[in-house]
């Protein structure tokens, strides 16, 4: 099991790596806070939106939580990659992933796909149920063979996935709105 705390000096000699949606042309950097990092605005006012992968790949039986916490419209969310690549200076990609999100109205499943360097998405997962805003929530995805085991304050779901592929890396992102990321835990 290994578990990462967002402390300021704590985190970043995790081995994680920025990771970056070809939806979105910038490449922020989140923003270390007293006890969590933070994502930003963008100076026309749009949230960042970026991720940290953990680093190595995972397979069935690996079970993934993040603490953390959204303002207003923030969605964090963990994240799911079976395919990454890099754009032209080097940043990592994710073209192939889901996004298992929560947000003020519950628990989201996004599933991105790339084609002709275009990314387009639907939701696999719709579940709607309150979730309180500035309170820190323990998100946790078990992924099994073609499924995941997906679980937030109580509320759990059960997720065929047909399309999980045998290796997948795994990780962390903000957008939408403010999100605050306390720790990860790995096992």
């Amino acid at each position: 099991m290994s578990v990462i705390d967002f402390h300021p000096g704590r985190w970043e000699g995790e081995g994680l790596r920025y990771a970056y949606s070809l939806r979105f042309p910038d490449r922020p950097l989140f923003h270390q806070a007293a006890d969590c990092v933070v994502n930003g605005q963008s100076s026309g006012g749009e949230w960042d939106y970026m991720g940290l992968l953990l680093p190595g790949e995972y397979g069935a039986g690996a079970v993934l939580s993040a603490r953390c916490a959204f303002t207003g419209d923030g969605a964090p969310m963990l994240l799911l990659s079976m395919k990454n690549g890099t754009d032209g200076d080097g940043c990592l990609l994710t073209l192939e992933y889901y996004e298992i999100v929560i947000w003020k109205n519950g628990l989201n499943v996004w599933r991105h796909y790339t084609e002709n360097g275009v990314t387009s998405h639907y939701l696999a997962l719709g579940a709607s149920f309150p979730l309180e805003a500035d309170e820190i929530h323990t998100l946790t995805a078990e992924l099994l063979e073609k499924r995941m085991l997906l679980s937030v304050d109580g509320h759990r779901f059960n997720l065929y996935v047909p399309d999980l592929t045998e290796r997948f890396t795994l990780g962390y992102t903000a957008c939408e709105g403010l999100c605050r990321l306390y720790g990860m835990e790995i096992r």
